[in-house]
């Protein structure tokens, strides 16, 4: 069990309880609605990447290489735990009552996801991009009112992440053969690549959109270096054909983004 502990990468919750804080005070949160909010996606989070990894047919792949783990169950059993925790928290002290169904939604995609969705990139791809933009789904859900950018925000994740996962599935072609079906094994490498690139074209779009809303010199630059940061994610992609940094860029072109919200 000790093992998917190891592969809870810390970034992870942090990352997607500080987004869904940042979302929550722009629309308008009390600040301490605002830190449960953040505290239940952090915890829906480590439970997602611990349920995963004990319920991906026995094996979790990364890249090159496999991980088995004796006990399975036990490690799903952690990851449900602390659903469980994000479920309750949710629903006992937030007010608004979608939060806890975003918990309740997070897990359930997350058990299928494990169970059959990952098997083939159409239903893969699109859970993850899903429950990737979450975050700022929960935070929108603990506000009190709808700031406008809320909705630019969770399209901009879902396409971004989107891309991301397939960017994942190039780098990852080795570990998924013969486990699932991913993109690049249906078009390969190449088209692959092009479609992320592609999907990184729509999500700058939308970034563009949410320049709208910037109202002081902070915001214009962080999502103008947010969108250049994409810009050089997609030269990456579609001119040298290569995966590079592209999966770290993304991350802080999203994250840019959120923040420019503070």
């Amino acid at each position: 069990m000790w093992l998917a502990f190891k592969f809870v990468r810390p970034s992870l919750p942090i990352l997607s309880g500080f987004a869904t804080w940042i979302i929550a005070r722009a629309c308008n949160a009390p600040f301490e609605h605002s830190v449960v909010a953040a505290f239940s996606m952090g915890l829906s989070t480590i439970g997602a990447s611990i349920y995963h990894y004990g319920g991906a047919n026995w094996m979790y792949t990364r890249k090159d290489e496999r991980f088995k783990f004796k006990n399975p169950q036990i490690v799903m059993l952690v990851g449900l735990i602390f659903f469980a925790l994000s479920i309750g928290i949710a629903g006992q002290c937030l007010p608004n009552k979608a939060c806890m169904w975003i918990s309740i939604g997070n897990a359930i995609l997350i058990a299928a996801y494990s169970a059959t969705l990952s098997a083939h990139w159409k239903t893969k791809n699109i859970t993850m991009g899903v429950v990737c933009a979450t975050p700022v789904l929960m935070g929108w859900q603990a506000g009190t009112m709808t700031h406008p950018i809320a909705i630019w925000a969770m399209i901009f994740a879902l396409i971004a992440h989107l891309s991301r996962e397939i960017i994942k599935d190039v780098n990852d072609i080795i570990a998924n053969h013969g486990r699932r079906v991913t993109l690049p094994m249906r078009i390969g490498k190449e088209g692959a690549l092009q479609i992320a690139g592609g999907l990184l074209v729509i999500a700058m779009l939308f970034a563009f959109g949410m320049m709208q809303f910037a109202g002081n010199i902070f915001q214009i630059l962080a999502f103008s270096f947010s969108i250049g940061l994409l810009l050089v994610t997609v030269r990456i992609l579609l001119l040298h054909k290569k995966t590079g940094s592209c999966d770290m860029l993304i991350h802080l072109s999203v994250g840019l983004m959120i923040m420019a919200l503070l």
